[in-house]
């Protein structure tokens, strides 16, 4: 039997099962297709999802292979800029650059070739998941392939599935539409010749006759989206001579080869249900937004993060089932708003637009563009007033043998404590709590964090403690509570030890 079942080997499944498998957990990999992506669909990460990659030995190989964006501006239809934004290049508090491009095909063989190292893994490719039923302490899934039917027996089952998601429509979970149905197409092509088109400055193009998007990828790779306009068609709009055409200003067969060029609908939902019973849903699966901020990905790689020490929790024994109560509850709200902004940057397209052509536009909703990234509801030590718990940990440098480390590095996969302090004698309850979870302690000396990536957490706390997804659980104020925040990891997880 195994553990975990994860359907879908696209990035935020194969991210899923490569977590719980260095965790040491079995886990099965069923996907209807073969082989990575042919093509480019996700295109962006961050320095949140670098952390992410670096627990799984492979961010300097992501990010060596990516390119950057320096600018985006909403432009008019001649591509004079109305609203420009600079974008942040430098290492920032995650540890890693704020924003990368990358090309999808080869992001997936890095995660791959580290999914394909685990003896753990097995990976069932061309393989379908017909049905499934949950009996009192295992699933039993059954598929169909080339050799007809087989049949696995696990004790989670995760749909990392995409939008079309077999394991949400089996558990006939609904969903929530925030209404922002589109037609796009979406054109891939590579440069064979140096041009004068933006290198590195992504554009919206706010032209009323149609609007479009410009993303520079890493290296050659350039990304176009034009919207369809009331009376085109799918098959009218995907014709080579048509994408040409709409490329045109931009790019020409003598310069570019075209890799793909399809009509996607751009839409916003969510699932009401992320869970039932031992059955999970993430990615795409749970969620889905319009590509305009590129963070579909990215929202689906926090739901593995989010999840995979839970599961870790159960699997050891270590905590009760009833701890997955919390990651709808975490994951919504996170999801909802990364939603939100991709569609409030689709309306204020909308509104450009309508003002080039002399009319009024009101966004009808104040959920939007501007709205600040939202901290945990759950899962936290106290309130997040102080802005600090419910969100993700900066990550400092430590010095470690004379030479400067990622505390990731030094933490793993672990809860940790940051403090400036030496910890005092604890509770016999917290040392039984931090031997059960091996908490790592890290007290920070004067040469550690010469970045001063804590210095707003301990101008407010002497101690924090960091939850495995890299979230702040909370701080205190006082040494001689470090007890107390440690015994209470008990009740906000459902410890049993």
């Amino acid at each position: 039997m195994f553990d975990v079942a994860v359907i879908g080997y696209g990035p935020v499944g194969s991210i899923m099962a490569n977590l719980l498998a260095i965790k040491g957990h079995k886990v099965l990999i069923i996907d209807a297709n073969k082989g990575t992506s042919p093509t480019a669909r996700a295109i962006n990460t961050d320095g949140e999802q670098c952390r992410a990659f670096d627990l799984l030995g492979f961010a300097e190989e992501v990010v060596e292979n990516t390119g950057y964006i320096d600018k985006v501006s909403f432009t008019d239809a001649e591509l004079n800029e109305i609203i420009t934004q600079d974008q942040p290049l430098e290492v920032g508090a995650m540890g890693w650059p704020p924003q990368l491009l990358f090309y999808q095909p080869e992001l997936e063989k890095i995660i791959r070739s580290s999914v394909e190292s685990k003896k753990n893994i097995e990976i069932k490719q061309e393989t379908i998941l017909e049905n499934f039923h949950m009996e009192k302490n295992k699933i039993i899934l059954d598929c169909s392939s080339n050799e007809g039917m087989s049949h696995f027996e696990c004790k989670y089952l995760i749909g990392c599935d995409g939008a079309s998601s077999s394991v949400r429509k089996l558990l006939k979970i609904e969903r929530d539409d925030l209404g922002y149905d589109q037609d796009w197409l979406v054109a891939d092509a590579h440069l064979t010749q140096t041009t004068d088109i933006p290198r590195h400055h992504a554009k919206q193009i706010c032209n009323p006759k149609r609007p479009a998007t410009y993303v520079p990828g890493r290296r050659g790779h350039r990304r176009f989206e034009f919207k369809l306009m009331p009376g085109e068609t799918k098959e009218e709009i995907e014709k080579e001579e048509k994408v040409w055409e709409l490329l045109s200003p931009w790019i020409n067969p003598s310069n570019a080869s075209l890799e793909r060029a399809d009509v996607y609908q751009f839409h916003a939902a969510l699932a009401k249900e992320w869970r039932v019973g031992n059955c999970l849903i993430a990615g795409d699966a749970a969620h889905q937004m319009p590509p305009f901020m590129g963070a579909g990905m990215g929202t689906g790689i926090r739901d593995a993060m989010n999840l995979f020490w839970k599961l870790d929790l159960i699997l050891s024994g270590k905590a009760s089932d009833a701890i997955l109560e919390t990651y709808k509850a975490e994951r919504y709200p996170h999801a909802k708003w990364t939603v939100a902004q991709s569609v409030s940057i689709g309306k204020i397209i909308e509104g450009i637009c309508a003002q080039q052509e002399g009319k009024d536009f009101a966004p009808d909703d104040n959920d939007g563009y501007g709205v600040k990234f939202p901290h945990l509801p759950s899962g936290i030590f106290k309130d997040a007033s102080d802005e600090i718990s419910g969100y993700p940990c900066p990550q400092p440098l430590l010095l470690r043998d004379e030479v400067k480390q990622l505390s990731d590095r030094v933490v793993g996969s672990k809860f940790c404590v940051f403090t400036r302090d030496n910890i005092s004698k604890l509770s016999d309850k917290a040392e039984k709590i931090v031997k059960a979870l091996d908490i790592q302690i890290i007290e920070l000396s004067e040469k550690d964090d010469e970045e001063n990536r804590m210095e707003k957490i301990f101008s407010l706390y002497k101690l924090i403690i960091v939850r495995p997804d890299r979230y702040v659980y909370g701080g205190i104020k006082s040494l001689e509570d470090t007890s107390k925040i440690i015994e209470s990891l008990e009740t906000s997880f459902c410890l049993q030890i």
